[in-house]
């Protein structure tokens, strides 16, 4: 299954944070089965594409950095995957 996050940057944070922030991911390096990892250039956040089977694992994850960032997180398809239904639904 694919997944699309979209983070945010929590406002508080201070260069302190950061540095933890940036420490953290270092230790765990990216999300499970990561494709695809943007960041905003206003520095505000960014957006993850993975794709995995255990939305537990990428749940686990994400609360390691739940102090530092608000998150979103959507399933996806893939256009190709989308288009029969898509299809169907419109008759």
């Amino acid at each position: 299954m694919l997944f699309v996050t979209n983070y945010t940057l929590k406002p508080h944070l201070t260069k302190s944070d950061s540095k933890q922030l940036m420490d953290e991911f270092g230790k765990r390096g990216a999300a499970p089965g990561e494709i695809a990892h943007y960041v905003r250039i206003d520095g505000s956040g960014g957006v993850t594409i993975s794709e995995n089977d255990n939305s537990a694992k990428l749940y686990e994850y994400i609360l390691a950095f739940a102090e530092y960032m608000d998150f979103d997180v959507t399933p996806a398809l893939k256009i190709d995957d989308a288009v029969g239904p898509i299809l169907a639904w419109l008759g």
